[in-house]
């Protein structure tokens, strides 16, 4: 009874309390609308146009005639496929080895500090960056991920220049570079478990193992669902290093949204339709976004959080 009374008094305001911060966010507020929504409804705008300012003249209306054209183009769909399995499989390989690597350096051991550290690395370096050492080091002749194959016997990959290992090759690249991000999100719900738990666990006789799926992972579904649905969105939205290392190709096989996207309207201009097709991948994400939080039950964990 006590404890309702002090949440009820925590969350009572003082008389107009609630108009001054209304009044004091209303300037970020008008900023961030005027900055993100013009834009947002401009290009909306825009999808329902021929614009193309390569043709001179305006533009004039031609309503839904975009995104029905987007709906029977192959390429598009191509994109969309592609990136989904991009996404799949660098967010599900990302998210495995974060959880391993948070497991493991959540032991008390001499130089884990150094290698927390240096793991983190790949995360600081420009994506720009990330995809000219790839492609450099993935040079069928010249780069060094094939010298060091050649070291134990393996003979030399074609990697980003062969069609049916350049999607993986850039899957690759992704796992490296994002795998520290979500290992920074895990790795700090990890050491912030209890310890009470595995205590108990171990003195009833569990295995590591079985403490790790019995205890770990339910306490851990929180933080792994945010940093997941962190990454799904971002991995969507991966451009710079995918164009660096192979430029969508070669003959398409890594042609994500994002790099599809560039060439329809920075390369034709055709920017109408470059717009629908901006804003129907916005509700494919928004779609699976929709999914993945249906599935992991992630509005039940945010209530559950909020009543504690």
């Amino acid at each position: 009874m006590a404890r309702s009374d002090t949440k009820t008094a925590d969350k009572a305001q003082r008389p107009g309390e609630g108009r001054i911060a209304m009044l004091l966010l209303a300037p970020t507020m008008i900023v961030m609308t005027v900055v993100g929504l013009y834009p947002l409804l401009h290009s909306l705008y825009i999808s329902l146009t021929n614009y193309n300012p390569t043709f001179g003249g305006g533009s004039s209306l031609v309503w839904f005639e975009n995104y029905a054209r987007a709906f029977s183009d192959p390429q598009f769909w191509n994109a969309v496929g592609l990136t989904l399995i991009f996404t799949a499989v660098s967010v599900t390989a990302s998210l495995v080895l974060a959880v391993a690597l948070s497991v493991l350096f959540n032991q008390r051991h001499p130089g884990f500090v150094v290698l927390r550290t240096i793991i983190l690395v790949p995360m600081l370096i420009t994506p720009i960056a990330v995809g000219i050492t790839w492609r450099v080091m993935m040079m069928p002749d010249l780069g060094v991920l094939n010298y060091l194959l050649g070291l134990i016997g393996i003979p030399p990959q074609l990697w980003a220049s062969n069609a049916s290992t350049a999607l993986l090759s850039v899957i690759l690249v992704d796992i490296w570079q994002w795998t520290p991000f979500m290992f920074l999100i895990v790795f700090a719900g990890i050491s912030s478990l209890p310890k009470s738990p595995f205590e108990a666990a171990a003195i009833d006789g569990a295995s590591p193992l079985r403490a790790f799926f019995s205890i770990t992972l339910p306490m851990l579904k929180p933080v792994i669902v945010i940093a997941t649905l962190l990454r799904i969105v971002d991995a969507f939205r991966t451009y710079d290093t995918v164009y660096i290392i192979t430029r969508g190709g070669p003959d398409f096989a890594t042609d994500l949204v994002s790099v599809y996207l560039q060439r329809v309207n920075f390369r034709f201009f055709d920017l109408g339709y470059g717009s629908a097709l901006s804003w129907l991948t916005l509700i494919i994400v928004l779609l699976v976004v929709l999914i993945f939080v249906r599935l992991t039950g992630f509005m039940k964990l945010v209530a559950d959080k909020e009543n504690r």
